[in-house]
């Protein structure tokens, strides 16, 4: 089944999307439309980090999430939904999940932020680093100086302060911060959050566990051809 057919079974199979285009707004109070979309395969098959992949790389479905440690949409997800997918899915072998950055430009911590997650998993430790900004997103956002902050954290997660320090404050890894923003706006993708489910389907905004799970349920079906 080719891509194009693959997504109009699941799109089929998803009642009630909003077929919408959905942006992260910078207004933590602004609500946000969910799409279904067919997706951009290149980005889905983007060369990874292997810090940055939760699960079996294995695992018959690969679902990639396009996110923005500034964007309150990103964070809602990440409470709301993206623990249930674990729960459900990672956890299970069923769904490996790769994080790329898209550092929005109107969100001015954007980018050293999402460095600051690299910095972290250059040591094994993004996911943790992941968390934090996150769930602190209202600390760091905006604070005067958000380097001392982030050391911070990394010391809360057992990282060397000095080297993760270092790493953050020299940019040494802004090259890889950029490279993965320019892949994602090359795929014409200038939304957070957007996701890539195997290499056919995509979906905009911070959508709730029913459309993940239906998505992800009938991607596992296509897959292996029996139930999921």
């Amino acid at each position: 089944m080719n891509a194009r057919s693959r997504f109009g079974v699941v799109a089929a199979l998803l009642p009630g999307i909003v077929l919408a285009s959905a942006g992260c707004a910078a207004e933590a109070g602004s609500t946000q439309e969910s799409s279904v979309v067919p997706a951009n395969a290149e980005v889905a098959r983007e060369r990874a980090d292997r810090s940055r992949i939760k699960g079996e790389e294995g695992a018959p479905v690969r679902v990639v999430e396009i996110s923005d440690f500034q964007c309150p949409f990103c964070r809602q997800f990440h409470e709301q939904t993206l623990t249930r997918i674990d729960s459900a899915y990672i956890a299970a072998g069923k769904v490996s999940y790769l994080w790329i950055a898209y550092a929005n430009p109107g969100h001015p911590q954007a980018f050293v932020s999402t460095e600051a997650a690299y910095c972290a998993g250059a040591v094994g430790k993004f996911w943790p680093m992941h968390d934090i900004l996150f769930e602190r997103q209202d600390e760091w956002s905006g604070a005067a100086d958000p380097y001392a902050l982030f050391v911070e954290y990394a010391d809360e997660i057992d990282i060397d302060t000095e080297s993760f320090g270092s790493c953050v404050r020299n940019s040494t890894l802004a090259p890889l911060v950029l490279r993965d923003y320019t892949s994602v706006t090359q795929a014409g993708i200038s939304s957070t959050p957007y996701f890539i489910l195997g290499d056919s389907v995509a979906i905009r905004g911070a959508a709730d566990f029913g459309t993940f799970s239906s998505a992800i349920d009938t991607l596992l079906v296509l897959k292996g051809g029996g139930t999921p």
